[in-house]
């Protein structure tokens, strides 16, 4: 077996029964409102999509729940909304006039499509569908992964910024490899149908031991296969 092939499989064994939105559902609870379906609505999964880049689930969950709370997210009702009104909605996601221009421009957007666009897209093969969502402003190619993954149900590993950091870190991908670079490394050492489980495994390591600033390298359950040069082996 490889070496990248026995850290993952390490990685399994520790996280693969660990539920990892726990940040997400705690929220949610804290709330009094239980939506963690909307994940798996194809325009609400986009709308979260948005309001995650560049922050953490905790804040960009808030967010989001202060925009139930103001609107319906629906392509009608966003498309037409304030957009000062949404900036104000979703300020803990932070970024929030920026992401509250793309929330719009991705509301009209959808809006002027036919009925069922967004279902037809979740039918769609896997590259034309990301090819049509990355047509949408405020989409990019992690948000349109995410989508794939789970409202279309494909079989895509969405690389976020933990996934990499870790995978660059235990020398799985280059230090200067990009998206798709990464995607294809962890092709080679991830089963086809467990991508997205794949995926939620290394977003975990990567919050709870390899984190950016101060990783627990002491702590870690593949240190021995790591050759990243910065490693903390002192408990602090």
């Amino acid at each position: 077996m490889s070496r990248e092939k026995e850290i993952f499989k390490i990685l399994v064994k520790r996280y693969g029964n660990k539920y990892p939105w726990l940040e997400v559902r705690k929220v949610l609870k804290e709330e009094g409102l239980i939506r963690e379906n909307d994940f798996y609505d194809p325009f609400k999964n986009l709308i979260i999509g948005v309001l995650s880049q560049n922050t953490n689930d905790k804040n960009s969950t808030r967010a989001y729940v202060s925009l139930c709370k103001k609107f319906k997210i629906t392509p009608n009702t966003l498309a037409k909304a304030n957009e000062k009104i949404i900036a104000n909605a979703i300020k803990t996601g932070g970024l929030y006039n920026l992401k509250a221009k793309r929330i719009k421009q991705l509301a009209k957007a959808v809006k002027e499509k036919h009925r069922g666009y967004l279902e037809q897209l979740v039918s769609m093969p896997e590259d034309e569908a990301r090819e049509e969502l990355l047509q949408i402003p405020g989409i990019g190619v992690k948000t349109a992964d995410v989508f794939l993954a789970y409202c279309s149900k494909k079989f895509v590993l969405p690389i976020d910024t933990h996934i990499n950091r870790v995978t660059k870190r235990l020398g799985i991908a280059p230090s200067k490899a990009k998206y798709k670079q990464i995607q294809e490394a962890l092709k080679k050492i991830v089963p086809r149908t467990g991508r997205v489980k794949a995926h939620e495994i290394l977003i975990m390591f990567g919050r709870e031991i390899c984190n950016a600033q101060r990783p627990k390298c002491y702590m870690c359950p593949v240190e021995n296969f790591c050759p990243y040069e910065k490693k903390n082996l002192k408990i602090v």
